[in-house]
């Protein structure tokens, strides 16, 4: 067994090498790592009610400055444990910006190191951190950048509330962060079936440089309600396995949920859907 001492040496050699779980997707990441599992994960989101025309056009003629806002995002992820308290993930960023092609956006590299496992209720917390490194025509728009920061859950019960703090920073020449930016994902939800059903609520944000915050309605956050539901959640066994001292099992994760903007600067609607697929 490895030592708590071990575990955050390894996790402060990691971070220096350390992704932006891509805030468009609404992803929510959770803090226990299973050793040796593979995870599949597709992530969508299509926008509507996005910035004034007038906006746009303003971001049109500034491509190397601002992003322009995005109709629709994908993201495709595969995750790999490597041990009982580090994953890795690679994923593939698409995306559709306002009056541009469906294109690859950028590639990202994250890890994860888990420092208190949560079993039943009480605390889990581990530690992410990573790089996005924008590719092809995005590369004209954005900087790299590194992110880091906890996963924390807190269980009671049927309950459980997930929080998705991140602190990040763009490198590159395009950059005109003065500090760390902040991007946070939380979730709150109930479980039913036994955790087969969650029924959740969910929020995101983005302050882009907490140094210049600015005023809250020019900063991007979003609210609402989602469901998840599980296929074959810790059940299945495959073959013999069990009769050889192990297990192995796969689940199928499904995801619906819905986003309402906030600010003037976030879509006022956005559609997000999760399916994963996690085996070992």
């Amino acid at each position: 067994m490895i030592s708590y001492g071990a575990r955050l040496t390894v996790v402060t050699a990691i971070l220096v090498v350390a992704v932006v779980p891509a805030f468009a997707e609404f992803e929510i990441q959770e803090s226990t790592i299973d050793p040796g599992e593979v995870q599949l994960q597709y992530r969508g989101a299509w926008h509507s009610g996005l910035p004034a025309s007038e906006e746009v056009a303003a971001i049109d003629l500034l491509p190397d400055i601002e992003e322009a806002p995005l109709r629709q995002s994908h993201d495709f992820e595969i995750q790999y444990s490597l041990t009982t308290f580090w994953l890795v993930a690679l994923t593939h960023t698409f995306d559709e910006p306002v009056d541009d092609e469906f294109r690859l956006n950028a590639i990202e590299l994250e890890t994860q190191f888990e420092l208190i496992t949560r079993e039943g209720d009480g605390l889990g917390l581990s530690i992410q951190g990573g790089t996005e490194q924008p590719v092809f025509d995005s590369r004209d728009e954005a900087d790299p950048s590194i992110a880091f920061g906890p996963i924390v859950e807190l269980s009671k019960s049927n309950y459980t509330l997930v929080l998705n703090p991140l602190f990040f920073r763009n490198i590159g020449h395009k950059n005109d962060q003065d500090g760390f930016g902040f991007e946070y994902g939380w979730q709150g939800r109930r479980e039913l079936f036994g955790e087969r059903l969650w029924l959740a609520v969910e929020m995101f944000g983005e302050i882009e440089d907490m140094s210049n915050a600015g005023a809250f309605s020019e900063q991007e956050h979003s609210i609402g309600p989602a469901f998840y539901y599980t296929f074959g959640k810790d059940d299945d066994i495959l073959g013999d396995a069990a009769d050889n001292g192990y297990e192995k099992s796969k689940e199928l994760t499904v995801s619906l949920g819905a986003q309402f903007g906030l600010t003037d600067a976030t879509s006022d609607f956005a559609l997000k859907v999760f399916i994963g697929y996690e085996f070992d």
